[in-house]
């Protein structure tokens, strides 16, 4: 055989799909969130599910980093890309989810850098467009304050379902949009009917929060409970119908340093993953779930990558539970 002919032969072998339907290796291609299409023109949106990215990390009072939680979970995703529609298999009980779902990852918002208002509107808008387009939006923050800016594009009533290590009502200065207010902010929105927090714990939390929650009327469930009292006990507290709307915040410090050392505000104590995972599937076969953020991965906190991908799996898992 020619020299030629043996080196084309080789390559085209290289680039052959696999058994599992990839044409090549996940760490050639440009990384979106699970391999998905990327097409950033929200107006062409034709997916059951479209990621958007926040690399948004001005309202924290911690560490700084948040601002690459979205290329960090892009980057962990590729632990989980294939071919989407196929769904994911679990090998416990011989179950596949999300089978025959769409998806699209619609890149990032174009934030405005120490003008956060701005910010904020732009992320408004861009979930607007994804509401309206009838797809499912999860968002990739950026720390905690860009929460408040997501749902207050949803135009019907919803029951946020927060899960953190912190309250997140301190009291902001005037014009603040810091991440540890946004609760304040979401809970005077007219379409936010109901907030449960859930996994709060340690030191942090003080008077003036727990006060802000208390006048908010937010339900809490402590970290400290669900250990002691487990998940199930959780779950029975949080008291949502099947037809009510569901958002659902993820912020990573609510599950135990060990497990999620890439964050901004470490607690210890935290959620173990078989804890959180319960209580997020639990959460999302409750009501209908309408949209999903996970926010407060700081990647320079941790070269692991085990943050990212343990939020990643945590995602995919849930959705698999709300969409059956």
């Amino acid at each position: 055989m020619p020299r030629l002919a043996f080196v084309l032969l080789g390559f085209s072998a290289l680039l052959a799909p696999s058994a599992s339907g990839q044409a090549v290796p996940t760490f050639v291609d440009v990384p979106t969130f699970l391999g998905a299409p990327l097409n950033k023109n929200l107006d062409e949106i034709k997916a059951d599910f479209a990621v958007l990215g926040v690399p948004f990390d001005e309202g924290t009072w911690g560490w700084p980093g948040e601002r690459y939680g979205p290329r960090g979970l892009r980057e962990a995703s590729q632990e989980y890309s294939h071919e989407l529609t196929e769904g994911f298999v679990y090998i416990d009980g011989n179950k596949t989810t999300l089978k025959g779902k769409k998806w699209v990852d619609v890149g990032n918002v174009e934030v405005m850098p120490t003008v956060p208002a701005e910010t904020d509107d732009k992320i408004t808008g861009a979930v607007r467009k994804i509401l309206l387009k009838k797809s499912f939006p999860i968002i990739l923050g950026g720390d905690h304050s860009i929460t408040f800016p997501v749902v207050r594009a949803f135009d019907m009533p919803i029951t946020i379902v927060h899960f953190d290590a912190h309250l997140d009502t301190w009291n902001g200065a005037p014009g603040n949009l810091d991440h540890a207010s946004w609760v304040n902010r979401a809970a005077k929105l007219k379409t936010v009917k109901r907030i449960i927090q859930v996994g709060m714990r340690g030191l942090a939390n003080d008077d003036e929060s727990i006060g802000n929650a208390r006048k908010s009327g937010t339900h809490v469930i402590t970290a400290e409970a669900i250990h002691r009292e487990g998940i199930e006990n959780a779950l029975a507290q949080i008291e949502v119908s099947e037809n009510e709307n569901v958002y659902i915040t993820l912020d990573v410090d609510v599950m135990d340093p060990a497990l999620t050392p890439g964050t901004g505000t470490l607690e210890p104590d935290g959620l173990n993953f078989s804890e959180i995972n319960g209580l997020l599937k639990g959460v999302a076969k409750k009501g209908k779930l309408v949209g999903f953020d996970i926010v407060e991965v700081n990647p320079m906190r941790d070269p692991s990558g085990r943050t990212a991908q343990t939020a990643v799996r945590l995602l995919v898992d849930a959705l698999g539970a709300a969409f059956r």
